[in-house]
């Protein structure tokens, strides 16, 4: 393979600069409105800034890289109570209807402990994202990621960038082959796919690779592993509840709860052999010119074969 050339120093910061604005936009946007898609978004765009900051370390001023990334896991962590709060309300709430397996009080009363717990959680995060400390943090976050000295290298190669991607597949890949349904080691898990797919998302552009493919079944895997978290979290939940509703909650829903963790176990052993770790080879750039001896497809169209067949969105 043709070695490609080092990636400007210059390209590195118009990433993080660009990464920054959307991390930026997306907790403004939660600081005006709470929603639950807005909080997700705002967890997310922070740590992909922060898998983007560890992939990059070698070629970042230490100082500036771990203050950023320090306060990038403070903001985030604010967002999870609500975030938590979300996916509760969301998920056991949906269990407990679809199932049918609570009286009506019974329900009523779930649903009511859920919604009380998501504003409480809501107006807390309100609070906290109009507070002066929370200004200073992210105030300390933009100027880190904008000094002039961040990125400390003038050339980033490119050959080693993508091993440091590939890194992160790694780990994931090891922790897929322990096969370990401990719910710690499932959430450790978890986490290493999110760090593999920010990275990924964030860089793969930058690199010229298609890993369109790959991330597809990452997703499957965070979809998996995420609600095995969820149905986890949901009984810890109903047992920190306590008297007298906590029991009764618990003793009707446990059934339906484990069942869905038994589920998505089995889903996950069937798609871990899936998950390999991407070659990461950069895409061939074709030439537009025709080649000797080939014919244009009828109707001057492309030769690609229609969008859709393949990898489509559901």
């Amino acid at each position: 393979m043709t070695r490609r050339p080092p990636l400007p120093a210059d390209e590195i910061r118009r990433l993080l600069a660009k990464r920054h604005a959307v991390f930026a936009r997306a907790v403004r946007d939660a600081g005006r409105s709470p929603t639950p898609r807005r909080v997700h978004r705002s967890r997310v765009a922070a740590r992909s800034l922060r898998a983007l900051l560890a992939v990059l370390k070698p070629w970042l001023a230490p100082r500036l890289r771990s203050r950023a990334s320090r306060d990038l896991r403070g903001v985030a962590s604010r967002f999870g109570d609500r975030r938590e709060a979300d996916v509760r309300r969301e998920w056991l709430g949906g269990l407990a209807a679809s199932s049918g397996v609570l009286a009506p009080g019974a329900y009523r009363a779930l649903v009511s402990r859920l919604g009380d717990e998501q504003e409480w959680a809501g107006e807390r995060l309100r609070r906290h994202l109009r507070s002066e400390a929370c200004r200073a943090r992210l105030a300390r976050i933009e100027a880190a990621l904008g000094a002039p000295g961040l990125v400390v290298a003038e050339e980033i190669p490119q050959g080693r960038l993508r091993k440091r991607v590939r890194r992160r597949w790694k780990v994931l890949r090891r922790g897929l082959a322990r096969h370990d349904t401990d719910p710690a080691a499932l959430h450790a898990l978890r986490i290493a796919a999110k760090k593999a797919r920010y990275a990924s998302e964030t860089l793969s552009p930058l690199l010229g690779v298609d890993l369109t493919a790959p991330l597809q079944d990452l997703k499957k895997l965070q979809d998996v592993l995420g609600e095995h978290r969820d149905a986890t979290e949901a009984l810890g939940w109903l047992d920190r509840l306590g008297e007298p509703l906590g029991p009764v909650l618990k003793a009707r829903l446990s059934v339906p709860v484990e069942r869905v963790r038994q589920r998505r176990l089995r889903q996950l052993a069937r798609l871990a052999d899936r998950i390999a770790v991407p070659d990461l080879v950069p895409r061939v750039r074709v030439s537009g010119r025709r080649s000797r001896g080939r014919r244009p497809p009828a109707g001057g169209g492309s030769a690609r074969p229609a969008a859709g067949r393949r990898g489509a969105s559901r």
